[in-house]
Order: C-alpha cells, then sequence, then structure tokens
C-alpha cells in the first residue's frame, strides 16, 4: 500500500508548490498556475508530469474558450485516494474520510462517555475505519494516511497528548495516540490541536479561503483556539489550544482550575455556565426549565434562553459578554480578516452568539475600512476539526524539508 511518504517524498519542492496551488485552487489552468507560482510553461509542464504520473492530479475538464483553443483545467484527483481525519474531544469522537479535495466521503461520530478511556476510544474508531475502508478501498481508493486533531496540551512531534482536564474516562495523561494508531492501521499518523486544524480546513478550503489571518474559536466544555497569521498557524506553549480561555479578564476573578483568578473560561464555558445557572437557582431564583437540578444541562439552558427565560438569558449574556470582551482583545493584537465562532454553545445559542459578537465589535479598535468580519460555525459547521485534521496529514509532507 503506498502511503503518503511514499508518494510525496519523491517530489521536490517546485513539484509540491504545484500541487499545493492545484489543491487549494483547482480546477485551474496551466496559464493561472504560471501566473500563481511564476514558472515558465516549460518547466510548469516538466514539473507537473510526475504528479500525473502517480495519480495525484488529472485533467478535470475543459475550461470556456476566451478566444481560442478551450484551456485544459487541472484538479486533485478525487478519485484516487482518501484520508482519515479524527476529532477527539471531551464531549464526541468524530471520524471522517475524505479524498483530496477535502470533501467528506463518509462519516461516524460518537459521544465520549466515562468508559471511554484512550485504549477503548483508539479501539472503538479502528473498528469504525475498518469497515468504512473496507467498503472504500472497494472502490479502488488508497489510505494515505491519519490525521488526529484533540485537545491539548501536546507534545505534537512525537504524538502524545500529555495532561489535558475535563475528560469524563480516566487515563488521559501522557497518551501516545500516534504510536497506538500506527501500531493498528500501519500507515503514517499525524497529531494536532483540534482547533489548529479546524482553523487549516476553514483557512485554506472553506470560509476563509483566500485570506491570510483567520481565527476559529470552538465554545464547549472549554474555549479552543486555533489563529493563522501572514497564512502560517500561531503555535502556542505544548500546543495547548485554550489559551486564550485562560486569559485574565478579571484580576479579581473567580478562581480558574489553571491556578489563576478570573480567566476567561471561569465565566464562558459549558461547565461554568450550568455551574453558575445552578447556583442561582438554590439561592431562590425562578427558571421555567421544569427538572431536578441536578440535571440541568447547557442545552436546557439554551433553549429556555429562546423562550425567554429571563435567567438563563442573564447567565448566557453575561458568559458571552466576558467572551466578547476577551475576543476583543485578540482581535485587536492579530487584527484578522475573518472570526469564526463555532461550538455547541454558538450552534445552540442565538443569544450567545449574537451577545458575544456585539460585545467584540463594539470594544475592539477595527473600523469601516479594516472591519472583521464574524462567521458562525464556518464552511465546514461540526466537520472543521476532522475535515482539517485530514488537510494535516497533506500539510504536513508539503511543508517538510
Amino acid at each position: 500500500m503506498s502511503t503518503i511518504i511514499d508518494i510525496f517524498e519523491g517530489l521536490n519542492d517546485e513539484t509540491k508548490k504545484i500541487f499545493d496551488v492545484i489543491q487549494k485552487n483547482g480546477p485551474i489552468t496551466k496559464n493561472d498556475l504560471s501566473l500563481i507560482t511564476g514558472m515558465k510553461l516549460t518547466t510548469l509542464i516538466r514539473l507537473m508530469q510526475p504528479l500525473e504520473e502517480a495519480g495525484l492530479i488529472v485533467e478535470s475538464r475543459i475550461g470556456e474558450s476566451t478566444g481560442g483553443r478551450k484551456p485544459v483545467l487541472y484538479d486533485v484527483n478525487t478519485n484516487k485516494f482518501y484520508i482519515v481525519g479524527i476529532d477527539i474531544s471531551r464531549i464526541y469522537t468524530q471520524i471522517v474520510i475524505t479524498n483530496l479535495k477535502m470533501e467528506v466521503l463518509d462519516k461516524y461520530r460518537f459521544e465520549m462517555e466515562s468508559s471511554c478511556s484512550p485504549a477503548v476510544t483508539v479501539n472503538k474508531i479502528v473498528k469504525v475505519l475498518e469497515a468504512s475502508m473496507e467498503k472504500i478501498n472497494n472502490d479502488s481508493r488508497r489510505l494515505l494516511g491519519v490525521g488526529i486533531g484533540t485537545v491539548g496540551p501536546l507534545d505534537r512531534e512525537k504524538g502524545i497528548v500529555i495532561n489535558p482536564v475535563n475528560f469524563e474516562a480516566p487515563g488521559w495523561e501522557n497518551v501516545s495516540l500516534k504510536w497506538m494508531f500506527e501500531e493498528k492501521l500501519r500507515c503514517p499518523v499525524i497529531l494536532d490541536n483540534g482547533a489548529n486544524a479546524a482553523v487549516l480546513a476553514e483557512t485554506y478550503f472553506g470560509a476563509g479561503k483566500g485570506l491570510r489571518n483567520v481565527v476559529y474559536f470552538n465554545c464547549g466544555v472549554g474555549i479552543r483556539t486555533g489563529a493563522i497569521s501572514s497564512g502560517s498557524i500561531i503555535r502556542t506553549f505544548n500546543n495547548s489550544e485554550d489559551v486564550f480561555g485562560h486569559m485574565v479578564i478579571d484580576v479579581d476573578g473567580e478562581e480558574c482550575s489553571c491556578g489563576n483568578y478570573g480567566c476567561i473560561e471561569c465565566y464562558s464555558s459549558i461547565l461554568t455556565i450550568t455551574k453558575k445557572f445552578i447556583s442561582e437557582i438554590k439561592k431562590g431564583r425562578v427558571t421555567s426549565i421544569v427538572k431536578p437540578v441536578s440535571q440541568i444541562s447547557y442545552m436546557d439552558i439554551c433553549k429556555a434562553a429562546e423562550k425567554n427565560d429571563l435567567l438563563a438569558k442573564e447567565i448566557l449574556q453575561s458568559a458571552a459578554a466576558i467572551l466578547g470582551t476577551g475576543l476583543a482583545n485578540f482581535i485587536n493584537l492579530l487584527n484578522p480578516s475573518l472570526v469564526i465562532l463555532s461550538g455547541p454553545l454558538v450552534y445552540h445559542s442565538e443569544i450567545f452568539y449574537q451577545t458575544c459578537i456585539h460585545i467584540a465589535s463594539k470594544k475592539c479598535y477595527s473600523n469601516k475600512e479594516n472591519s472583521i468580519i464574524f462567521n458562525r460555525g464556518g464552511y465546514f459547521e461540526e466537520n472543521a476539526i476532522s475535515v482539517g485534521s485530514a488537510a494535516l496529514v497533506v500539510e504536513n509532507f508539503l511543508n517538510r524539508s
């Protein structure tokens, strides 16, 4: 079985650049390729040959004539290879299989319950993949590799999940995920934090296509953040994706799990919103939710707020205002063209989303000539991390020296 290592390591940097441009901009003519890459047509034709021989690119279709012969348009081959992208979060795990265009061919999702230790989770994923790959291999496609986007902090090079918090199952400390999957699947495995994977997918193939400064926030159990500035991922210490969530917004605020006080995550995550709501009920506040206090979930709060439950609206708006303030600080520092807000809180609460972007817009320094675009969910929505994880496989090998 040819993997991405076999195929891409035989290509020089110029040929990889051509593939990169075709993957992200195709279908495209040789003339347009020449303009983007700065290569002469004769050089371009020579360097495209190994890509065609490997089956990575194909003649996609014939373009419209501008007066002469109709041009041939080239694109990546969507029928020969596939990539696996895995999104492992605290709440769920999602597996997708994509083609080279990052189009989803198959998808499976399961909840992360108290039994989902690393070993159990990996075995579940492998069983899903065995069934999906058997179906896809019958279609003559070949697996190039596996990308995993998960919760940090990570040792990305070694493929180790270090010590994430709030997994329901025990055992998620110093987990060699890369090794565990490579041993079972016998193919290259790339590990990164999920928010980095998501912002990669949205920047190169989704809502941020053509932009060089994009940030992505996933608001759930924690606040997961990925950022691309000047075309490159901004990497944090230990590849943690929760650094923004631990930005101090109130020096005299509530104690955070990280040991500081007044972090954004103390106020604006699923866990803290639910905790605050329950605390207010115990103090005697009234709600329309008819459930025992111990059974109230963030979904109940979101639904109640949309039905004009005053306490639910108050809690969500307060949490969103804190997040929006932090978001304004972040925008002022990085000056992104696009801000994507995603995750369970954003998907299930219009009030949370609208309050957040209102506060962020009000408090950031952008003006009419340099306005910030906010996007709810992005192009890939709940698939962003898993599709981005598949994209990581190709990006990793395109950028290897």
